[in-house]
C-alpha cells in the first residue's frame, strides 16, 4: 500500500493538486500497489479580477459555485482506495519527493556512480522498486511537487509507457466545450502570463514584467502577427499593458471569450468553479501553434505537459524575466548554456535547486531517459 500526502496538505491551487495526484498514480502503477491519496480538498479561489468593479456580474458564477476536486475533473484510471491502516511495523516514511528519484536494482547496479547516473540524479537520493516493495506500507509525506519525467530513471520504453498511464484527460463536458471553442479558430498562438502574487513572491528570484523585453520576445517568437493570440492571465485588468506588449496582434482573452460567447455552455458544466475555467484556458493554450508561458508557474507547467502528451510539442518558451533572460541569444531565442545527457543538464538557470528542477518547468520526455 502507498500513503501519499497531497502537496502542502492540499492548501495550494488546482495545478499543484493535479501534479501531486498524477505523481501518486504513477508511483502506484510503477509499484503495482494501491494508493491512498490524503488531503484532497477543494482548491483554487477565483482570480482577483472576478470581484473587480469593472467586471461586476460577469464572473459571478466563479464566486458562487461549489468548489471541485481534482478527481472530479480528471479522468485517469488508478488503484485508489479510501481506507488505510497506517499502524504497521514494516513501513518506510519518506519526505520531499523532489529530492528523490526512483529506479530499479538492475539499472542501479549498471549505472551507479557513473556520469550518466550523476547527470540524472544531480544530488538526489535514489530509491529502487525492489527496495520499496520490501515494505508493507510506503508513506510519502511533505511531498511538495515532483515532475514524473524527472522522477523515474528507467529505460526509455518502460518510462514512456509509465508516463502514458498518467496522461491528463479531463471530464467529457470540459473536453467537449473546448473542442467547440477551438473550432472557431484556425491557427492561433497563445500565452500564459502570471501576475498577481507572483510579482511579490518571486521578486527575489528575479521575476518582474519588463514590458519592452517581453515585447521583443513576443515579436521574435510569434513571427506572424496576422495569427490571433489567445491570452490566459490572472491580470485581465492590465489591458493597457497587454495592448502595448502585443501591439499589432489580435489579442483574445480566453476568460472573456468564454463568458461573452459560451456563457450558457459554461453554466451547463457539471462544475462551474474557477478550476473548470482554468482547464479551458490550459486546453486552448495547449492547442496553439506556439505557446509562451511563465517560468515557475504550475499553470504553465500543465500547459506544457498537455502540449507534449497530446501533440508532441516541446517548444518551452517563457517570458524573459530576469532569470530567463540570461538564456536569450541575440535573436531573443532561449538557448541552452551547457551540455549533458538529460535536458535539465542543459539549462543551469532552471536547475539551481531540486525543487526548481522538479516542478518549476516541464522537460522534454524524450530527453529525460536513454535506451539502456
Amino acid at each position: 500500500m502507498i500513503y501519499f500526502e497531497n502537496a502542502s496538505h492540499g492548501k495550494e491551487g488546482f495545478n499543484t493538486h493535479l501534479l501531486s495526484y498524477t505523481l501518486c498514480i504513477s508511483l502506484s502503477e510503477f509499484l503495482r500497489r494501491d494508493f491512498f491519496f490524503d488531503f484532497e480538498i477543494p482548491c483554487s479561489t477565483p482570480p482577483d479580477f472576478a470581484s473587480r468593479e469593472e467586471y461586476q456580474g460577469k464572473f459571478d458564477i466563479l464566486l458562487n459555485s461549489g468548489r471541485s476536486l481534482v478527481s472530479d475533473l480528471v479522468k485517469i484510471p488508478g488503484r485508489r482506495v479510501f481506507e488505510i491502516d497506517r499502524d504497521v511495523e514494516n513501513k518506510i516514511s519518506l519526505q520531499l519527493a523532489y529530492s528523490h528519484f526512483v529506479t530499479t536494482e538492475e539499472i542501479k547496479a549498471k549505472f551507479e556512480n557513473t556520469i550518466i547516473w550523476n547527470s540524472f540524479a544531480i544530488g538526489r537520493i535514489p530509491l529502487t522498486r525492489e527496495e520499496l516493495l520490501g515494505y508493507d506500507l510506503i508513506e510519502w509525506t511533505h511531498t511538495k511537487l515532483a515532475n514524473p519525467s524527472a522522477f523515474y530513471f528507467l529505460n526509455k520504453s518502460e518510462k514512456n509507457a509509465l508516463l502514458e498511464k498518467v496522461r491528463i484527460r479531463y471530464s467529457d463536458d470540459l473536453e467537449d466545450l473546448v473542442s467547440k471553442i477551438r473550432a472557431q479558430f484556425g491557427k492561433f498562438y497563445s500565452f500564459h502570463l502570471r501576475l498577481g502574487d507572483f510579482i511579490g513572491n518571486y521578486e527575489s528570484d528575479e521575476y518582474s514584467v519588463e514590458v519592452e523585453r517581453f515585447k521583443k520576445f513576443v515579436r521574435a517568437t510569434f513571427s506572424d502577427d496576422s495569427i490571433p493570440v489567445l491570452a490566459a492571465t490572472d491580470g485581465l485588468y492590465e489591458k493597457e499593458m497587454f495592448a502595448d506588449m502585443f501591439e499589432g496582434y489580435k489579442l483574445v482573452f480566453i476568460d472573456e471569450l468564454v463568458f461573452d460567447e459560451f456563457h450558457e455552455e459554461y453554466k451547463n458544466l457539471e462544475f462551474t468553479d474557477f478550476n473548470s475555467l482554468s482547464i479551458i484556458n490550459q486546453l486552448l493554450c495547449a492547442n496553439a501553434e506556439i505557446f509562451i508561458g511563465t517560468y515557475r508557474s504550475t499553470f504553465t507547467t500543465v500547459i506544457h505537459r498537455l502540449r507534449q502528451e497530446r501533440f508532441r510539442k516541446t517548444d518551452f518558451n517563457f517570458f524573459p524575466d530576469g532569470r530567463v533572460a540570461t538564456l536569450l541569444d541575440a535573436d531573443y531565442q532561449i538557448q541552452p548554456d551547457q551540455s549533458g545527457f538529460f535536458e535539465w543538464n542543459k539549462y543551469s538557470p532552471f536547475t539551481t535547486k531540486h525543487e526548481a528542477m522538479a516542478w518549476m518547468r516541464e522537460w522534454n520526455y524524450e530527453m529525460t531517459s536513454l535506451d539502456f
